[in-house]
């Protein structure tokens, strides 16, 4: 059957491909903010480069965390599962002004998530792309005696990965 003939040159592809590394295919430039910088910083960050997440990094440029739209989102509306019920909504209980006050006070770190999904920059492709399936991710930081020196995504990896393998085959 041709479809078999076609699934395992496909296959073979891949496998010859797990040697490609992250740094090839991972974003060099990277917009980060600082942990001690505001949530309305922040949350000006994300709206000006239009991105739903940044990592954060400390004064050594080391990765300290990620701060992303929903991070964000849960701090100005710490009772946003009540959204959900459309039942009793109040409007008068959303204090959004007073949070977004204090947002200016409020350290991204504060905030952050901690717990970073990180790469080496010699890390396989294939491996990586694996990674993001398992853990239900979209990017991952790429980080190289602690300081981060790059971003891969999800579409960086398989773009990379599906050409490679299917190649012509188009």
């Amino acid at each position: 059957m041709p479809w078999v003939r076609f699934y395992r040159k496909i296959e073979r592809k891949i496998k010859e491909n797990n040697t490609m590394e992250v740094k090839e295919v991972m974003q060099k430039e990277v917009i980060t903010v600082q942990a001690d910088m505001s949530v309305t910083e922040a949350a000006l960050v994300l709206l000006k480069h239009s991105i739903t997440g940044v990592p954060v990094i400390d004064q050594d440029e080391k990765l300290v965390g990620v701060v992303s739209e929903k991070d964000i989102f849960k701090y100005l509306y710490p009772e946003y599962r009540e959204y959900y019920s459309f039942l009793g909504f109040d409007k008068e209980k959303s204090n959004i002004q007073e949070k977004i006050k204090e947002g200016r006070d409020e350290k991204v770190s504060q905030i952050m998530t901690r717990n970073v999904v990180y790469v080496a920059p010699h890390d396989s492709v294939v491996r990586v792309g694996a990674l993001m399936i398992m853990k239900k991710i979209h990017r991952v930081m790429v980080v190289d005696k602690g300081k981060l020196v790059g971003v891969v995504g999800r579409r960086d990896v398989y773009h990379q990965v599906f050409e490679k393998a299917i190649g012509n085959e188009k």
